[in-house]
């Protein structure tokens, strides 16, 4: 085996470059040395204890051997006495002392024989030491064996999964290629089209105002105007002149150039007389689809100081609790397999309107759209299923998941969900059909989700892996990713969509997110805030307060503005796993995990 010294003297230096001399003279013998060292533990390892029973053995034997040639001395000293009393019978022995001497000799053999006897069982306890031995070393070398052939096939599954979807990220930058082609041909024709219309209608004004000066020349030379309604049939006569101009433009059922949204079933001249009377009605239903996407709010949220009612509202552990958006109706689900509806009109007072059933574990996550119809729920039995929230039926059940559905939302105006679960997959469900539209692999177990543009091109997930993704729906690739201080246990997003709050489990603690600078800005934690597996942070609706539960019963507020820390009654007995404000802000919620949760006001 060979040994190499610390001090061991350099190779000669290589007249290479001045670095390769720097590598070569001070690297590599230490790398060098390192290995070696490396290999003699290897393989000195295994046989010390060997080397040991080895060198106890041989002073053994040292020992017998000394002891075998003093017993063999005497052995032929007393044969030598027998054969001098035989040879001599003049010493007159008697009967009796030959015998004694004939017993002194066998007592010697049986001596000899038992020496012998000892050592050889002396050997084979050894080698029974030796044996057990190696058969410990066989035993951990196969369990070795077996990780490394687990680890193999999660590889190999890996491996698998990850040309899958190399495969359809290809084919999928195929379509889009080609999809971006079409779209590039019909914008330019589009623009060229919106261009000739621009024309005809500068044109067309022109003429209107050429006519407009003509008939106020002619007003003013008569010294009379025209009314309204002669200036009104001047126009349609006008437009009826221009109308020829514009008839592939007018024609029912035709588009211009092809391009999308481009249809003639109403004339060009009417739509340009229209214009801001449609882009007024536009902004109108766009501010009303906005305004229904958002949730009820109105005032500052409160500080929770007083627990106005105590709910032992399941069998089980409660795991998360969700309001509808306008604020009438808040659920409850749990370990018991059930979810419970209460009607929330007459805070702190709470009525139990029902309970969906139809899950065959624990319920995680639950959401409710935003016209309140409906609710969808993740649970252990790694589905999601959808009911109607008047109505204890499941509606619809979404199959897909191998592993626990940690979290459910809706996003797309309720039409769509999206699941994230412990198998490491994101899958998007259309509500209508059950349908999945989309599975996302994610690389890491997903805890939570949030939704940040209704249109589904910006969802953000949080990770087991310390990490937070951004995901586009129609993209199997996050856009981008965020390295927290720990294992994320949840996300919230706040009312205007601008701020995003994550609990971290491992070094519990809370960040805070700007989505605009895409960093964290602020960090909040205390001495006694414990976060665990699943606790759920929460923003109250103005944005101004971030709440969490922690593992020893108490609720840590801190305000994002002057980054304090609000004071809370310490109420709970178990841990704190989720709260939440009252959409209005003026009452607040908050889950333990044994069976009960707690509804608080300000004062």
């Amino acid at each position: 085996m060979v040994e190499v010294e610390d001090d061991e003297a350099p190779p000669p230096r290589d007249p290479g470059p001045q670095s390769w001399q720097i590598l070569y003279r001070d690297v590599w013998p230490s790398r060098f040395r390192s290995l070696l060292k490396e290999r003699d533990k290897t393989e000195q390892e295994p046989f010390k204890d060997i080397f040991g029973s080895f060198a106890s053995l041989y002073t053994q034997l040292e020992q017998y051997r000394a002891k075998i040639t003093m017993l063999d001395y005497e052995r032929l000293k007393r044969q030598e006495d027998i054969n001098n009393v035989i040879n001599n019978p003049s010493n007159n022995l008697s009967e009796n002392d030959l015998r004694y001497l004939g017993l002194q000799e066998e007592i010697i053999q049986l001596q000899t024989s038992k020496d012998s006897m000892q050592q050889d069982l002396y050997k084979m306890a050894a080698k029974a030491k030796d044996v057990a031995k190696k058969e410990i070393q066989i035993m951990e070398l196969e369990r070795r064996v077996q990780l490394l052939v687990e680890e193999n096939e999660t590889l190999k599954d890996e491996h698998t999964t990850m040309s899958l979807i190399l495969k359809k990220s290809d084919e999928e930058k195929k379509r889009m290629a080609m999809e971006n082609g079409n779209i590039l041909e019909k914008l330019l024709q589009q623009k060229k089209d919106e261009a000739d219309v621009v024309n005809m209608h500068n044109e067309t004004m022109k003429k209107l105002k050429e006519h407009q000066i003509f008939y106020e020349l002619e007003s003013a030379r008569r010294e009379d105007s025209i009314s309204p309604e002669q200036s009104l049939a001047l126009s349609s006569s006008l437009a009826s002149t221009l109308t020829p101009r514009l008839g592939a433009y007018n024609n029912p059922g035709s588009s211009v150039g092809g391009a999308p949204g481009m249809g003639g079933r109403s004339s060009i001249l009417s739509r340009l007389f229209r214009k801001s009377e449609s882009e007024s009605d536009e902004g109108a239903s766009r501010h009303s689809s906005a305004s229904s996407r958002c949730r009820l709010y109105s005032g500052p949220s409160i500080i929770p100081k007083e627990v106005q009612n105590k709910v032992e509202s399941h069998t089980s552990e409660l795991y998360s609790v969700a309001f509808s958006y306008q604020g009438t109706t808040m659920a409850t689900c749990g370990a018991d397999k059930c979810i419970k509806m209460w009607r929330t009109t007459n805070l702190p007072s709470l009525d139990n309107t029902n309970t969906l059933l139809g899950c065959n574990a624990g319920v995680m996550s639950i959401d409710i759209d935003e016209r309140d119809h409906y609710l969808v729920a993740g649970s252990n039995d790694a589905a999601v299923r959808l009911w109607q929230v008047n109505n204890s039926v499941v509606k619809n059940q979404f199959m897909g998941h191998d592993n626990k559905v940690y979290t459910v939302k809706f996003y797309n105006h309720s039409q769509r969900i999206v699941s994230g679960s412990h198998d490491r997959t994101l899958r998007l469900w259309d509500v209508r059909s059950g349908k999945n539209i989309r599975t996302i692999f994610a690389r890491s177990s997903c805890h939570d989700l949030a939704v940040l543009s209704e249109q589904g091109t910006n969802i953000v997930s949080c990770h087991f892996d310390k990490r937070l993704r951004f995901w586009d729906e129609r993209q199997d690739t996050s856009s981008h990713e965020m390295l927290l201080d720990g294992r994320i246990t949840s996300v919230d997003l706040s009312l205007c969509g601008k701020f995003l709050a994550c609990s971290c489990k491992d070094s519990s603690v809370i960040k805070l997110i700007d989505l605009k600078l895409n960093q964290a800005i602020a960090t909040f934690t205390h001495d006694g805030l414990r976060i665990g597996e699943h606790t759920r942070c929460a923003f109250s609706p103005d944005g101004q307060y971030i709440a969490c539960g922690s593992g020893d019963g108490s609720i840590f507020i801190w305000n994002t503005r002057t980054l304090k820390r609000e004071e809370v009654p310490k109420v709970h007995t178990n841990a704190v796993v989720a709260v939440k404000w009252h959409p209005l802000g003026q009452a607040f919620v908050s889950v333990e995990k044994s069976k009960k949760f707690f509804v608080w006001t300000g004062f």
